[in-house]
């Protein structure tokens, strides 16, 4: 183990209990987008909700693994290229594509980085999501999520979208800028907002292929 996580997701389980310092949530819809959130709950807070409201939205198979300590949950951080826990990998290898959902560190901008190797889908996501009002960018090499062992781009295409979320902007989400476990019940508009813009490209990627 490293001093910040577990490599994989064997090693997460020998040492820490589901349900008690972890959760995952599978829905199995339709498999043609599996919505992803690899490091939800309190891992990257409000990656989760974002997830799951889109899985509902979009009637879209859905897969959340949740960190569920009251503080530590950095240590159950998989990265995306590790990741191997079996119900997320067959999730995202039974799907056309990927939409997985992150946070990435950043007080201070409220962005979206938009990667994965999935071009069409991620030009349909950054034009809806500026048409909404938000910032969007292209991810930085070290958030481009275009690695074809990223759980991201292991789809039937081996391809799929990765969405980097700042702090800034996930704590924007929900009521008072308040992201913590206890609040993450309390979206706000915004929230929806974002939500929809993100329905809308996947609706219209939809028709494309």
């Amino acid at each position: 183990m490293n001093e910040n996580s577990y490599t994989d997701f064997i090693e997460l389980q020998q040492n820490e209990q589901e349900e008690l310092d972890y959760r995952i949530i599978v829905h199995h819809r339709n498999p043609d987008i599996a919505i992803l959130a690899i490091h939800g709950g309190n891992i990257e807070p409000g990656t989760s909700e974002i997830a799951a409201a889109l899985g509902e939205r979009l009637y879209a198979s859905t897969y959340l693994f949740e960190g569920l300590k009251p503080r530590g949950n950095q240590v159950l951080h998989i990265t995306s290229c590790l990741f191997n826990e079996p119900d997320g990998v067959s999730m995202a290898a039974n799907a056309q594509t990927t939409l997985s959902i992150h946070g990435n560190y950043d007080v201070h901008n409220a962005l979206v980085y938009i990667g994965g190797r999935n071009e069409p889908y991620k030009n349909l996501i950054q034009q809806c999501l500026n048409k909404a009002g938000f910032q969007s960018d292209h991810a930085p090499q070290h958030l481009s999520g275009m690695k074809g062992n990223n759980i991201t781009n292991s789809s039937k295409t081996g391809a799929g979208v990765q969405l980097e979320l700042s702090t800034k902007l996930r704590k924007s989400f929900f009521k008072g800028d308040d992201f913590t476990s206890k609040n993450r019940v309390n979206p706000c508009n915004l929230f929806k907002k974002f939500v929809t813009a993100i329905e809308k490209a996947t609706l219209a990627y939809k028709e494309i292929v």
